[in-house]
């Protein structure tokens, strides 16, 4: 069942236009289907992990970010595409991870577009199984589901991809700023570093702007003493009807900026 909190969230939601942050159903039995601007739509089973990593995990949610990312493979405006000389893999067989990966959205639809992809989530058995669930569902390619937590040993993610990841894909990862340095430690242990003839991994990072931005600044401050380089991709919101649309920060210290999600790529410096 729905709690009291995602039932007045709907209703204001539908009542005044506002936009949401996320989508959510009213059963682990019933899934939300997500329509992809180009492709077949994608089942997903959402997680429901026990209480008491319920407030922890936030995964019985999909997030707009995870949407963010998925609309972007979908249309190509995010390739898995690489075409390097050293190591030597088929240039079609990109590896992409995803970390804290909730439904695995993002990671179904990277798989779709021909990336061998390994997607993951909090090594809880709830989470991990329903994750699984949804690529046996959609059937896209090369894929696996894996439990990782994060700052944990990475050996095991590896046996994926033993030079490290072409792309890992972070969609709102960011709103609880004191698992931000756990987090990059599994990034910079997973994101494949540059090599002759090749320029090293990319890390897509979508944030929800719902917790406002000061986590996502926080991230990013982070990650610049890991030796990531940012680069700031753009801003969106998310239209009433659905679909996006432009963004422009007016600055303020907003607490939340419902429906906004900010895109950054992180690369070795």
């Amino acid at each position: 069942m729905e709690d009291s909190a995602d039932i007045f969230d709907t209703a204001l939601c539908a009542l005044f236009a506002i936009s949401p942050i996320g989508f959510s159903t009213s059963s682990p039995d019933e899934p939300h289907v997500y329509t992809p601007p180009v492709g077949a739509p994608v089942r997903l089973w959402l997680p429901h992990p026990p209480a008491s990593v319920h407030a922890a995990l936030q995964a019985n949610h999909l997030w707009l970010s995870a949407v963010f990312l998925a609309d972007r493979i979908a249309s190509g405006d995010i390739s898995f595409v690489t075409n390097r000389s050293y190591p030597n893999p088929s240039p079609q067989t990109s590896s992409v991870v995803e970390l804290g990966a909730g439904a695995g959205l993002p990671s179904i639809m990277a798989a779709r577009c021909g990336a061998r992809v390994t997607c993951t989530d909090y090594d809880n058995a709830v989470v991990v199984a329903t994750i699984a669930r949804n690529f046996e569902a959609d059937k896209p390619g090369n894929w696996a589901v894996m439990g990782h937590s994060w700052g944990t040993d990475v050996s095991k993610l590896l046996t994926r991809s033993e030079w490290g990841y072409d792309a890992i894909l972070l969609a709102d990862t960011l709103w609880s700023s004191d698992k931000h340095g756990i987090l990059l430690d599994s990034v910079t242990s997973l994101l494949r570093r540059p090599a002759e003839g090749y320029a090293g991994g990319v890390v897509h990072v979508a944030a929800g702007l719902h917790t406002g931005r000061g986590p996502v600044t926080r991230f990013i401050e982070m990650a610049a003493t890991t030796g990531l380089k940012a680069t700031f991709e753009g801003e969106v919101k998310w239209l009433p009807g659905g679909g996006w649309g432009p963004h422009q920060w007016e600055g303020g210290e907003l607490q939340e900026e419902r429906g906004v999600v900010v895109y950054y790529t992180l690369r070795w410096t």
